[in-house]
């Protein structure tokens, strides 16, 4: 958007809503690689919502249509925030469970003084794709 036009509050809205949208989305299905576009996508339609809310008087014709947009921004927002914070919990989880992995993978087991396996049964080591 040239910054040069402020768009109207609704305009700005409902594109800092789709925006939002689609980072969740992102977000949601694991594409931690696509995350950084959306997140980039996201700030700038936030710069165009803050530039139209200077603009913006209550009272103007759209009123009642900008209304239900920032009803449906607030509601995108608050989704955003909690999938964002699982997102940013699970890759801040990530080295313990890495860690605790390997260290599965690699334990021998538990073996008594003369070398014969104890009650405790190992098996095989495998990682899986989710640790």
């Amino acid at each position: 958007m040239n910054h040069a036009e402020t768009p109207s509050l609704t305009e700005a809205a409902r594109r800092l809503l789709a925006a939002m949208q689609r980072e969740t989305a992102i977000a949601r299905v694991g594409a931690v690689n696509d995350l950084a576009a959306a997140a980039d996508a996201k700030r700038a339609a936030f710069a165009d919502f803050q530039a139209a809310t200077q603009g913006f008087t209550p009272g103007q014709t759209d009123n009642g249509k900008a209304r239900e947009a920032l009803r449906q921004l607030l509601a995108a927002a608050d989704e955003n925030a909690v999938v964002l914070s699982a997102v940013r919990q699970a890759v801040e989880d990530l080295p313990r469970r890495l860690r605790a992995a390997v260290i599965a993978a690699v334990d021998p087991g538990t073996y008594t003084l003369h070398g014969g396996s104890a009650a405790r049964h190992v098996l095989p080591a495998r990682i899986s794709a989710v640790a």
